[in-house]
This record gives C-alpha cells, sequence and structure tokens, in this order.
C-alpha cells in the first residue's frame, strides 16, 4: 500500500528544489604577483535569454545576455578597494571614500572602477578591458582581446548583465519587478515618510545617514544581495546606448539606500555623475569565455558584439 509523504517530507523536499535552483556563490581569491583580494561570485546562466518585454531601454528590451558570465554577490567594499588601490597607485584619482569597512565604497569614478576591474584582471590598472594611455586618459574598451589575452577578465557589468543578473529568475522562467521578486520590498520608515522605502531590511540597526555592510539585505533573484538599495551600481553601458566617448556619461542602476522604492524597480534606471559621489559605487562582472571566430575586437569604445560561450576556469 502506497503512502503519502507527510507535510514535513514535503517541506523538506521543496527546500532541496529550491537550494538547487539559487546560484552558489564562490569566493574567489584574486592574486598577482603575491598581492590578492578575495571577492564573492555567482554565476548567472540561461546564455541566449530573451530581454524584458515589460520595459525598454534606448528601443530595445533589456537584459538579453547571448553568454554565462559571473556577477559579484555583493557591491564592492571600502576594504577591497582600500586594500586593491594600495596595490597600484594609478586606481585612484581622489582619496575619498565616505564609507568604511564592509560598507560599498562609494565616491569612485567611472575611470577608477574601470581601473579597480584592470587591476583584477591583469594586475595593472592600466591593462585589461578597459583601455588607457595614462593613469587619466580612457581611450577604448576592448573586451575580446583583453578575453584572448588573459582568458578570464573582471569588468564592469553591461547594464543587460546588470539588468539579468537581478531582475532574470533564477530557473529562467522570466523577469521580476524588483530583484527580490514582484512584492514592492519592505522598506524604512523615514520619519513617517513611507515613500522612501528603498531598502528590503528589518529596521534594526539602520541607519537613515549610511549605507548597510554588502549583504545586510534581503538575497535576491540569483544570488546576489544590494541590487536594489545600498548604493547605485555603475554598468559599463552608456546612458544614451552608445559608447563612443571617452567622456561618456553611463547607466547606473539600483538605487540609493534612501531613495524612494521607484529606483528599485526594473523600470528604475539612472545616469552617471561625472567623478562620482557618496550614493554610488560598483560591483564587478567576471567572464571567462572563447569569442567566436567571427566576432571582432573593439578598435576604440564601443558595443560588445560578439556571441562568446562560456569556458570554465
Amino acid at each position: 500500500m502506497k503512502t503519502r509523504p507527510s507535510a514535513l517530507h514535503a517541506l523538506i523536499t521543496g527546500l532541496v528544489a529550491i537550494a538547487v535552483i539559487l546560484p552558489q556563490a564562490q569566493a574567489i581569491t584574486i592574486a598577482h604577483g603575491g598581492d590578492s583580494v578575495d571577492i564573492d561570485f555567482v554565476d548567472i546562466g540561461y546564455a541566449g535569454n530573451i530581454g524584458d518585454t515589460a520595459n525598454t531601454v534606448n528601443g530595445v528590451n533589456p537584459g538579453a545576455v547571448a553568454y554565462d558570465y559571473s556577477i559579484g554577490t555583493y557591491e564592492v567594499t571600502s576594504d577591497q578597494w582600500t586594500t586593491v588601490t594600495g596595490y597600484d597607485a594609478n586606481i585612484e584619482d581622489v582619496a575619498n571614500d565616505p564609507w568604511s569597512g564592509s560598507q560599498p565604497t562609494g565616491n569612485v569614478s567611472w575611470n577608477e572602477a574601470a581601473k579597480f576591474a584592470n587591476w583584477l584582471t591583469s594586475g595593472d590598472a592600466l591593462l585589461g578591458a578597459y583601455q588607457f594611455s595614462d593613469a587619466n586618459t580612457l581611450t577604448g574598451v576592448d573586451r575580446d582581446t583583453a578575453l584572448t589575452t588573459y582568458g578570464t577578465i573582471y569588468v564592469l557589468p553591461t547594464e543587460d548583465e546588470w539588468y539579468k543578473a537581478a531582475y532574470f529568475k533564477s530557473d529562467g522562467s522570466g523577469y521580476t519587478t524588483y530583484a527580490t521578486g514582484n512584492a514592492t520590498p519592505d522598506g524604512i520608515d523615514f520619519a513617517g515618510d513611507t515613500s522612501y522605502d528603498s531598502v528590503y531590511r528589518d529596521d534594526t540597526g539602520f541607519n537613515n545617514n549610511a549605507p548597510l555592510v554588502v549583504g545586510g539585505g534581503t538575497i535576491e533573484n540569483n544570488g546576489t544581495y544590494d541590487m536594489g538599495g545600498n548604493l547605485y551600481e555603475y554598468t559599463e553601458s552608456a546612458f544614451d546606448g552608445v559608447l563612443n566617448d571617452p567622456t561618456e556619461q553611463h547607466a547606473i542602476r539600483g538605487g540609493f539606500y534612501n531613495f524612494p522604492s521607484a529606483t528599485l524597480a526594473s523600470s528604475g534606471r539612472g545616469i552617471e555623475t561625472l567623478g562620482g559621489t557618496a550614493s554610488l559605487g560598483f560591483r564587478i562582472a567576471s567572464l571567462s569565455v572563447v569569442p567566436e571566430p567571427s566576432s571582432v575586437s573593439l578598435l576604440a569604445i564601443g558595443a560588445l558584439g560578439c556571441v562568446m560561450r562560456r569556458r570554465r576556469a
């Protein structure tokens, strides 16, 4: 005679299924010449997914990515920033991080964030996917050549890479409105003003005047934290969709810790403040790929148009 599974058995089975679907974070030690820093990444799969038809960015549905990649579980912290900038004086133009410890680093310019990514790739702030003629002059973005040279590269995520990591479901079934699902995130009531509810955390220990330490929020669709709230984050992509000028203003995503919840939604999008602000940080993406023979390397700043396939390091 068959017996019906107990409620406990059903619960355990469901939890196991959830654990299988949710990507697992991996702590990576990135080392060059005896210098090293640890960064956690989660893998983003379902290469070739379609864009989110609920939104349009520069006439295109965002979130479509033709290849697998990884993205930082957390925003780059002040400690990680201090560690890496201590290895290479070319990264930091002005030492003005307003945050500390495991809070996300802020007041970082886009160029500084790009040089940080280059150091992770090559051990040199001026060598990697982001091309610099000197510490202050960006001349181009060339992921293809960097991939050929280094095998694995670290970059600022494109807007599509960022969007997919935040809003695409880990089971590949579609997109959500917020990085934590479709329900409006629970937030903080700032002196009775419930419009400021961008940070979906408990009130315990929250400081209205500063971001929390990374990972202090709710786990998101793909195992990331704080893609909605804490600090806005740089993307590699131009705000106007055409990356063709070294002085380009870039798209930013994610919302500041005391901005309205609308900034957290998949429709929320901002434009870079050149030079950086306390409300603006970044996370790192990682690609280990082999470009198809038909792909064309970028000769100057341009959109990454090649089709790539993942090669695990």
